[in-house]
């Protein structure tokens, strides 16, 4: 588990050190390296701003519970900006919800899936134009298809045919071109990386 966390934090890292670095002025620039997060739509940037709608797709591993076999999932989410310009006038964030659908499930000598019903609220930072972070926190509704699962180590019967959760998790945006952008998350109970797609 901690294996897993480390090398998704080395990878997030990876990703973020060149994007961080496009957007810094060249050495040859009089333009002062601090002005880099005063740009048009960076953090600084105090101009009222407008979000899309986002509809994402994503591809994860639900380690926070699994059963017998190598858990993997899929799922979409729908993002509505809520505050465009978020809580701090100082800081280019904004709030937003996001719903969706996850499937997961392992592969083994079984199937056993869960379908998830996920409602989250997303805190996002726009740290240029195209790279922003964010934190969520949610929860999410699972039908169980099956009456066995592990949770945490520990197996035994499912709570229910129908269960509630809280999920949480932190995660980066990369806006690769003016409509798609990459995502990687990282919280309980999945890792995920995908495409959103503004609407």
């Amino acid at each position: 588990m901690r294996r897993l966390a480390k090398m998704t934090l080395m990878a997030l890292a990876l990703v973020a050190t060149p994007v961080l670095a496009d957007d810094a002025p060249p050495a040859n620039s009089d333009t002062p390296s601090g002005n880099t997060w005063r740009k048009s739509g960076a953090l600084l940037d105090r101009s009222a701003q407008r979000r899309s709608n986002m509809l994402s797709i994503f591809l994860g591993l639900p380690y926070g519970y699994y059963y017998y076999g190598f858990p993997f999932g899929i799922g979409g989410r729908f993002l509505i900006p809520i505050l465009h310009d978020g809580f701090i006038p100082s800081v280019n964030d904004s709030f937003s919800i996001e719903f969706g659908l996850d499937l997961s499930g392992a592969v083994g000598t079984r199937f056993y899936p869960t379908l998830g019903i996920p409602v989250e609220v997303l805190w996002q930072f726009h740290f240029t134009q195209k790279f922003s972070g964010y934190v969520k926190l949610g929860a999410v509704l699972e039908i169980n298809f099956v009456p066995y699962v592990c949770v945490g180590g520990f197996c035994g019967p499912a709570r229910g045919v129908v269960t509630a959760s809280p999920i949480g998790g932190l995660g980066i945006m990369y806006k690769f071109s003016d409509k798609v952008s990459f995502r990687a998350e990282l919280g309980y109970p999945w890792a995920k990386i995908g495409l959103g797609f503004d609407m």
